[in-house]
């Protein structure tokens, strides 16, 4: 999953450079991603890599913790919100949806990246963990969905319609409004679900001198 990855910082989109210090059973628990663009770094400490630059965190550890025995029923909604139907795709699941990390890769068979996710949640062969402050660490258009809860940033929120494909989904807390990018297709008392609006490719008529 390191390929998908990339710097948060404004600049063209690259792949960033990894140095291992540790791997197990194939997975990276510690290391640094650096960018051959504006060289920032990123630790990877733990399995867990950290896009923050330093900067604190919103968490709600008490609302969190209260979804964590719901892991099953949160992979399930997950799944049928983002349509993960596509097996090997890349779902990106944010906060207490994070929960479902596992549980979302195993009932979809789909890769899944998840970010500030709660400490309970661990590495394996198709989760990624990152933490973030703002910026999603994606390439654009990389997920077929994303889903983050109300404890991130705007920025989380413009980054999740960067990074999702067109026609993909995006499941969004309701004390942030819907993008203007997305069509909100249902919404109930805490979330919304959208989906991207495809690009519009523009056909003209043939002519005789075509």
């Amino acid at each position: 999953m390191i390929d998908l990855l990339r710097c948060v910082n404004a600049h063209e989109e690259t792949w960033l450079v990894a140095s291992f210090r540790e791997v197990t059973n194939r997975m990276v628990t510690e290391g640094t991603l650096g960018c051959p663009i504006c060289s920032a770094e990123y630790e990877i400490r733990n399995g867990v890599v950290d896009f923050t630059r330093g900067e604190n965190i919103a968490e709600c550890d008490a609302e969190r913790q209260a979804a964590s025995h719901r892991r099953e029923e949160l992979a399930t909604r997950a799944g049928a919100y983002l349509d993960a139907t596509q097996p090997a795709t890349t779902i990106v699941l944010g906060g207490l949806w994070a929960y479902a990390a596992q549980e979302l890769a195993d009932i979809a068979d789909v890769r899944v990246i998840a970010l500030n996710p709660p400490r309970e949640v661990k590495e394996s062969e198709r989760v990624g963990l990152a933490r973030i402050a703002g910026a999603i660490p994606l390439a654009s258009e990389s997920a077929h969905g994303v889903a983050l809860d109300a404890w991130f940033k705007l920025g989380a929120m413009n980054g999740a319609v960067r990074v999702t494909r067109p026609a993909g989904r995006i499941v969004g807390p309701v004390s942030f409004e819907a993008p203007a990018e997305v069509v909100v297709l249902a919404h109930d008392d805490n979330y919304w679900v959208a989906e991207k609006t495809p690009e519009m490719i523009t056909l003209r008529r043939a002519t005789s001198r075509d």
